[in-house]
This record gives C-alpha cells, structure tokens and sequence, in this order.
C-alpha cells in the first residue's frame, strides 16, 4: 500500500478538526453558570491541543461510508473525555502548566478543579448518547470499557513512580491502558456511527491501539533526542522527573550489569535532589543518555515502531475501507502521527 504525501489528505483533516473545534465553541460554557464550574471547564477546552481524538473519530465514521457530521457528538465526547483525563493527571502530578499556560488547580483552586473535571466527563456522556437507539447499547458499554481502563492505567503509571524497576510487558500494558486503549476507541466509535460491521470496527480498534502504542514511543524518544524548540518541552523531562517511560524500560531490557548500573546511580542521584527540592540540571542527564547510546535505544525504539506499523498495514489490506480513499489518507495518516518530529 502506497502512502500518500499529508498533503493528500490534509483538507479532509483540516475539515475534521474545523467541525470540532466549532462543536467545542457552541458549547457555550464561557457564559454558562454558575461560572466557577463553568469558566474552568472554558478555561481548559480554550488551552488547545491535537484534537487527534475526535479527528480519529470523524476519519473513521467516513472510512465506514458514513458522514463525518453523524459522528460529531461522539468525537467531542471523545475530546471532553480527554481533557477531563488531563485536567485531574495535572491536580495527581501537582503540574503548574498545560501547553504553557498555569493548570486549573492553581488558576481557579483545587475544588473548582476536581469538579470542573467531573463535570467535564458528565458532559462527555452527555454527548456520546446522542445517538440512534439501536446503537446506544454498544457506545455506552465500549465508552465505560475504555473510561475504566484508563483509570487502571493511570494507577499503574503512579504506582510505577514508587519502584525501582518496571519490566517492558508491564510498562506495555501501562501505556496500552493509559493512552492506546482511548485512540483505538476513538476509531472504534467512529466506525460504529458510520455503520461499520463489529468486524471492522474491531480492526479499526486494534489499528488505533497499535498506533497509540507507537506514538508515545516516538513521544518518548523526543523527549531525549528531539529539539526542544520544535517539540515544546524541556530537553529530557522525563528523566528529570526520574519517570519511566519506554526508552529507560527499553534500555533497562536491553543493559548489561554495567549499564544497569549506570543507569541505576545516575537515576538515584536524580531522585535525590528531587527529594532535596534541587533543581534537577542537563548535565545530571548526560550520563543517563550516554547509556542510552551506547545500548542503542534509538534503534530499538525504530523496531517497536516498526512492528507496530507492519502489523497496521495488514489490518488497513484487509478491511473493505482499505480500497478507497479514506483508508490510504488513514494509513498515512497513522505513519505521519508515528514518524512526527514534534
């Protein structure tokens, strides 16, 4: 299957994206009361984003032979959904920013956060009901599948932060739960308004989760080897949080005694002057990195892409939608979201 060039498809993107980001401003909420629920919930939805969800969605419900409009509601639900996910990921991480700009926490305090995010996924339910009766049945229990499961993988990802050593099948299934399991059910859903057989959505599910896995890998590896000004975080934020993310399980899977001790005292140091409040500077993090080289976890990261993306060219050759338009634009599309640089 031959990719085709972004700019194949980049009008249909651009015309996914528009209808969302349209849905999102009707909802009307920077005038909605009592406005210390609701100006918090304006405050995080005008921060922006991808909006990579909801586009999923949309791109589905059309590979299916359905129009984009049918499936709105639920891509926004998709989006709500997210964003309440972020809004309480940043009270547990006590994070002061959200794409630059300060956290609801400390903007509008702690309890309007916690409502405001509440509410943020009442609405999101509110939106993927709106659908034809016949249909109700298999969204709600495939939104609750999902809704729970990234519950379970945000758990796993705090417990994580208290050990010393994460196995990759462990970090995997962390990372699947976490973010894949909601990119693979954004298409999903998506093919389900579109009218797609449950063959084929359960497909476009596995396409999405493999994606989703990819994707964080090549996130993971910006955050150690992109630019800083393009990919728009700090260089190695990760490993100055002393988080695990792939490459440190890679390169731990893939280390001799040496390296594991390498990595071992170099992390410890950092976790020390992160207990001692001390800020935690580039050169604690060279050494870390020079491990990484010398194991070769750029390649290895390559690898896992790799098998992600072959695995995703089967089920796309397979699938009916496959044959048109809409499904190459997809397979692109996939490829662009796991080669990015940014």
């Amino acid at each position: 299957m031959a990719i085709p060039p972004l700019q194949a498809f980049a009008s249909d993107l651009n015309r996914y994206r528009a209808l969302v980001d349209q849905g999102l401003k009707e909802l009307g909420w920077s005038l909605a009361q009592p406005a210390g629920l609701y100006a918090p919930m304006d405050y995080f939805m005008s921060l922006g984003g991808k909006r990579l969800r909801p586009t999923l969605c949309l791109m589905a419900c059309e590979m299916a032979g359905g129009k984009a409009q049918t499936a709105l509601p639920q891509a926004l639900a998709l989006e709500l959904f997210h964003n309440f996910t972020l809004l309480h990921d940043d009270i547990m991480d006590e994070s002061p920013l959200r794409r630059g700009q300060p956290t609801v926490h400390l903007r509008y305090g702690l309890n309007s956060a916690i409502l405001s995010g509440d509410a943020l996924l009442i609405e999101a339910y509110n939106r993927m009901v709106q659908a034809k009766p016949e249909l109700m049945p298999d969204l709600v229990k495939e939104f609750n599948r999902v809704a729970l499961q990234v519950c379970q993988g945000q758990q796993m990802d705090m417990d994580f932060q208290n050990r010393e050593e994460v196995g990759l099948s462990e970090y995997r299934e962390m990372i699947g739960l976490k973010t894949a399991v909601l990119l693979g059910s954004s298409l999903k859903i998506g093919a389900m308004m579109g009218g797609a057989s449950a063959t084929d959505a359960q497909a476009m599910f596995r396409v999405g989760y493999l994606t989703g896995l990819a994707f964080q890998v090549q996130d993971d590896w910006l955050d150690v080897y992109g630019d800083p000004k393009r990919f728009g975080k700090q260089i190695a934020g990760d490993i100055k949080a002393c988080k695990f993310n792939f490459l440190r399980v890679l390169a731990w899977e893939h280390s001799n005694n040496i390296q594991k001790g390498l990595l071992s005292e170099n992390f410890a140091k950092i976790k020390e002057r992160i207990s001692q409040g001390t800020e935690v500077l580039n050169e604690d993090v060279f050494p870390i990195i020079r491990v990484y080289d010398q194991i070769g976890v750029t390649q290895l990261a390559i690898d896992f892409k790799e098998n992600c993306i072959k695995t995703i060219h089967n089920l796309i050759s397979e699938k009916s939608f496959s044959k048109n338009n809409h499904g190459l634009a997809f397979y692109g599309y996939c490829i662009s979201l796991i080669n990015r640089d940014f």
